[in-house]
């Protein structure tokens, strides 16, 4: 029963923050999920073949030529035994195979066009779930899934289908009645056990829960100090225990199986050991589950979740305690991927020791429900044993020993011991106890209250790294992320320009160059409708024109369908960008968008939200407004609202403001910005778009991370929609003095012999021009 105890855990996390806001009250997130979701007939989605993955896996443990040194097959497992420290036993349990894919290169193609697919080859990853899991999260979608038991003979077709559902109800209140039975006895243990804990052994955090709960029974009992201390007298006298029930015996394999089918291959992660970034999900378009997920018990209640598939097999090759891997990495946690975890009551987070990977820990946590989840950041205090621990034991298969059983003092161990591990292969790798490492786990602290040695690891590793804690890059536009060392997540930035000046485009690209490289980007349009939006985002996304008015133009029937289908083409690769929109336009409630914005956060892991822009956002509530004071008290809190959103909820959020009206052609400045301070004071990053008409750049005017300020020229360029840094071919005309003219200044500008000088802040830009 996938919907029982872990809706409680999620429940509670997600009525702290969503009071009011549209949800209901009384249901867990899978119900809130349905709630949000059309509820449509469609399609499931893709899966491979049901053979493909046992394909991959032979191709790897039983390679063709196996007495060649040089086959892709043979330098796999080399891979994965030597540089990532595996065993074959380990691989064969967690499916592991190998495959050759292609992938885009920065060559070019033939006829310098278009680009080159090189091969490599690549650990392949399959994610395995059972067909009942599979109905469950198509159900989500509004799809229909229908799985049956393979039927091997004609005497399955011959089964009474009223008893084969009365049999599988059966065992359904089988299941549910042992799993009463297994947290009954687990809570009345845990009871038992912290009753019997003395103060003295209390750390802070539980005196502070134990106190709280005493205030709790207090208020609500109300009683007076005599039958308090009637209470106390009784809770010494001696009480008989009684036998506990027998529990049920486990579900058996062929149980299991008959109520939630067999395993099948959800899909497939592909992974090159030539170049890390070269990955890919097949087929593409499917849906989201868990490497390793086949290795849990199905009657346990505790999971270890890490960030890569190798940390998942490092922990298991250690421990022996099951453990999966997310399908994205630190980046996002699918709804599909949190419906299968609701069943555990302990959840441990092995992300990456870095910022981003602690960020993913700290988000997951309280999405899943920070009551239940352990947080493994390993702080290099347990743990080591001079690299000779029984690790090194567990990672050879049978048939191998281990003659260096020397022991390591403590002081020969503290001098040699490396830094702590940045993830769990390099732990195991190294060395390291990793039960030791999960013992450590410790719960998220308190949201409000910190003390330096709950980020004292984080900030050495920020000084020491610096350039794994600046934002996310725009490729595109390389010396605007010189200057603003990209975009953060927990930060808001404010754009402004005046009309015209190309806003949209540019929010545009930067949307486009993140969602490129895997951030998922929501986006609020206020003033242009979605359709437009999308039709200026195709064509940014290809780079060049779009064939506008194909209908009506002239040509054969054979190059209008080539056209046709090169355009259906590009939206099928527009349409896998992490990319969303949401369905508002105009004036509009701060509140809906909030919901929103909140519901995008928590199912689809929005990392950047755009909206555009913050006059036609309020311009219905401005309406009722009976002065300027009151409109701009209306947009402070909205602003405030949105700062809020962007801390709590650890995404960036990117906002746009009108001016106030200038002259034309007057060049902008901080407190240009429409109504009071409040944009500018709030905002992490404050950004102009400058335009006179002739030249246009991209001003920085605050930078709250490292305080870099600047301006970057651009240049638009029609074709592809987009804006580039660099000049075009064909530089405008600069103005010539005629020769025999003297030099004269006017107004600060120098004018020599055969050309014009600009001293200015801004020289670089206006040298381009005339003046």
């Amino acid at each position: 029963d996938n919907t029982g105890q872990g809706g409680n855990h999620n429940q509670q996390h997600v009525q702290q923050h969503r009071n009011n806001n549209g949800y209901g009250n009384n249901n867990g997130n899978t119900q809130q999920y349905q709630q949000q979701q059309p509820q449509r007939a469609t399609k499931p989605l893709p899966m491979p073949h049901i053979k493909l993955n046992s394909l991959h896996s032979s191709r790897l443990f039983d390679p063709r030529n196996s007495s060649t040194y040089n086959i892709p097959e043979y330098k796999t497992m080399q891979y994965l035994q030597h540089t990532r420290g595996l065993t074959r036993s380990v691989l064969r349990k967690y499916g592991v195979g190998c495959a050759e894919y292609k992938f885009p290169s920065k060559k070019k193609g033939k006829g310098g066009s278009g680009m080159e697919y090189v091969s490599s080859t690549c650990v392949t990853f399959p994610w395995l779930m059972r067909q009942g899991e599979v109905q469950e999260q198509e159900e989500l979608r509004g799809a229909e899934y229908v799985w049956r038991k393979d039927d091997d003979d004609d005497e399955e077709d011959d089964v009474d289908e009223e008893e084969h559902d009365k049999e599988k109800e059966r065992l359904r209140e089988l299941e549910r009645e042992s799993k009463r039975r297994i947290e009954a006895a687990a809570a009345e243990a845990a009871f038992a056990k912290k009753k019997s804990k003395a103060r003295s052994e209390m750390t802070a955090l539980e005196r502070y829960y134990a106190k709280r709960e005493r205030k709790k029974k207090s208020a609500a009992n109300n009683e007076d100090d005599d039958n308090n201390n009637d209470n106390i007298t009784e809770q010494f006298q001696f009480t008989p225990q009684t036998p506990q029930p027998k529990l049920p015996e486990p579900l058996t394999t062929d149980e299991i199986e008959s109520l939630h089918g067999p395993y099948i291959t959800r899909r497939i992660k592909v992974r090159s050991i030539e170049q890390k970034s070269w990955q890919r999900l097949d087929p593409p378009g499917g849906g989201f589950g868990l490497f390793g997920w086949h290795t849990i018990p199905h009657d346990t209640n505790e999971i270890i979740i890490t960030e890569g598939e190798f940390d998942a097999m490092a922990v298991y090759q250690a421990t022996g305690r099951p453990a999966v891997s997310l399908p994205n990495g630190c980046r996002s946690l699918p709804m599909e991927v949190l419906v299968l975890l609701e069943r555990f009551d302990t959840v441990y987070l092995w992300m990456d020791n870095d910022g981003p990977g602690r960020e993913g820990a700290e988000m997951f946590a309280r999405k899943l429900g920070v009551e239940r989840c352990l947080l493994v950041q390993p702080s290099g205090k347990r743990g080591w044993n001079g690299g000779n621990n029984n690790n090194n034991m567990m990672m050879m298969d049978e048939g191998e020993s281990c003659d260096d059983e020397e022991d390591l003092s403590f002081e020969a161990a503290s001098e040699s011991r490396p830094q702590p591990p940045k993830d769990a292969n390099e732990a195991l790798l190294q060395g390291w106890d990793i039960n030791e490492l999960l013992n450590e786990a410790s719960e998220l602290p308190h949201e409000r209250i910190l003390k330096f040695s709950d980020l004292r690891d984080q900030v050495i590793h920020e000084i020491t790294n610096p350039d794994k804690y600046r934002g996310v890059p725009v490729p595109s536009l390389p010396g605007f992320t010189s200057l603003i060392k990209g975009f953060r997540r927990g930060e808001m930035t404010v754009l402004t320009g005046p009309t015209g000046s190309g806003k949209t485009t540019f929010l545009g690209q930067t949307s486009l160059d993140l969602a490129e490289q895997g951030v998922n980007v929501l986006w609020g349009s206020f003033e242009i409708k979605n359709t437009r939006l999308m039709h200026k985002l195709l064509q940014q996304y290809m780079k060049d024109v779009l064939p506008i008015g194909l209908a009506e133009r002239e040509g054969s029937m054979e190059e209008k369908k080539k056209m046709y289908e090169a355009l259906t083409v590009l939206a099928d690769k527009f349409d896998t960008l992490p990319m969303y929109f949401m369905k508002f336009h105009g004036g509009s409630d701060i509140d809906d968008v909030l919901d929103a914005m909140e519901y995008a956060a928590y199912v689809h892991d929005v990392e950047h939200i755009i909206l555009d822009n913050m006059q036609f956002m309020i311009s219905r509530d401005v309406k009722k407004m009976s002065s300027s004071f009151d409109k701009f008290d209306m947009q402070d809190i909205a602003i405030e609202k949105f700062r809020k959103f962007a801390t709590d909820y650890n995404v960036h959020v990117t906002l746009v403001v009108h001016p106030r009206k200038e002259d034309e052609g007057a060049k902008l400045g901080i407190s240009s910005f429409y109504g009071s301070a409040k944009a500018t004071q709030e905002a992490d990053t404050v950004l102009i778009l400058q335009s006179d008409g002739k030249r246009k750049f991209v001003d920085v005017k605050k930078n709250r991370f490292d305080g870099t300020l600047g301006h970057v020229p651009l240049y638009f360029e029609r074709k592809s929609g987009r804006y580039t840094e660099d000049a075009p071919a064909q530089a405008p005309p600069k103005t010539v003095v005629p020769n025999g003219v003297g030099v004269k200044t006017f107004n600060g500008v120098g004018h020599q012999k055969g050309r014009a000088v600009a001293s200015s802040n801004y020289g670089d830009i206006r040298g381009q021009h005339p003046l």
